[in-house]
């Protein structure tokens, strides 16, 4: 197509996806000014070199994040010779699509996964390596946070409140974990799951007068994929072993970020505490849609911290500044290369040698 052709047909649905994401920031950001502004306000009461302390733990959390995911697909023949700033590049990005795009977390995964198609990761796996990621990362927070409820039980710290939110997130974690394994096992269920996104699709189309038919062949098959990759897994569970460790190290070192911006304000609270705290606002912000949990989370948040007994107005504080930091690393870190990738469809390197190991027939 010519650059004349291009301009008389309009902008090309990358830009248009690039201007979107750019609108939602910019309505992220609207929603948190006052966040942002109540936070410089406070920053007389922060210990700066505790508070800086942030950057590089958030910059930790996005690899080992990024990690979960690239250790299963690694694991399942994928990936192999990628250069390890490419895929901290990658976490950056999928962590900027995972919490900046609205609809609880579906639009990060549809992003996820079109990315790694770039480097002709199936489809049907990437989005597995992202159910997967999902599942050992519950698994290991239901048990950490068991940990945290019973300590915070034998130290006597354990008010009544803090224990049933605790105990009500672990169940919610492992029921929805199981529940997610029992359906991609169902191979019926998900063929008319399949079935009904398509119709629901010939829907919508229908009401915005679009003639134009959808093909459910494609999604039939990549259901298939799906299915077929599950059995894989469960039938070669170690797998999962390298991501079920990076997962400890993720919900540790997000729920740390936490600790420090109390410490910062001169608050040592228990770290126990932290985590359930962190745990149920992690939640209710997957629950509620808008982008990050703006809102859900600082509230649940700080509603636990002050059931534990911190005081509200340093714990406020504490969790917007902190909040505003981390929204803003997130952007900044992550906006840039998510861009070049809408833009470019760029697909990170690989190793020649990985490469053609990889195109090298099946003997």
């Amino acid at each position: 197509m010519t650059a004349a052709e291009a301009r008389r047909r309009g902008p090309s649905f990358r830009t248009w996806v690039s201007l979107i994401t750019g609108l939602l920031v910019a309505v992220i950001i609207w929603q948190a000014w006052p966040s942002v502004v109540d936070a410089w306000h406070s920053l007389h009461q922060v210990d700066l070199v505790v508070f800086a302390l942030l950057v590089p733990i958030q910059l930790a959390s996005f690899a080992a994040t990024g990690e979960v995911l690239f250790s299963f697909l690694r694991a399942r023949g994928e990936l192999r010779g990628m250069h390890p700033l490419s895929a901290m590049r990658m976490s950056l990005e999928f962590n900027f699509a995972n919490h900046m795009l609205p609809s609880g977390g579906a639009a990060g995964i549809a992003y996820t996964s079109w990315k790694l198609t770039t480097l002709r990761v199936p489809a049907s796996r990437a989005t597995l390596g992202q159910f997967a990621k999902f599942a050992v990362t519950f698994v290991s927070f239901s048990i950490m946070l068991a940990a945290s409820g019973t300590w915070l039980i034998l130290s006597g710290e354990g008010r009544p409140s803090v224990l049933w939110a605790a105990a009500g997130i672990g169940v919610l974690a492992v029921g929805g974990t199981a529940l997610g394994v029992w359906a991609l096992r169902r191979r019926r269920m998900l063929h008319r799951l399949a079935g009904a996104a398509v119709r629901a699709a010939r829907w919508a189309l229908r009401v915005v007068r679009i003639r134009r038919d959808i093909d459910p062949v494609p999604l039939v098959r990549f259901v298939d994929g799906l299915h077929i990759e599950v059995r894989s897994v469960l039938a070669s569970p170690r797998t999962l072993v390298v991501p079920f460790c990076w997962s400890f190290l993720v919900n540790a070192l997000d729920a740390s970020l936490f600790w420090i911006a109390l410490a910062a304000f001169g608050v040592f609270p228990d770290p126990a505490l932290v985590f359930v705290a962190y745990g149920v606002a992690t939640v209710a912000s997957m629950i509620i849609v808008t982008p990050n949990g703006v809102g859900a989370y600082e509230v649940v948040m700080v509603g636990i911290f002050v059931a534990g007994g911190l005081d509200p107005s340093i714990t406020i504080a504490a969790i917007v500044l902190a909040r505003a930091v981390l929204l803003l690393g997130t952007i900044v870190f992550g906006w840039g290369f998510y861009q070049h990738s809408v833009a470019t469809a760029h697909a990170p390197r690989i190793s020649t040698r990985a490469r053609a190991h990889r195109q090298e027939p099946p003997r």
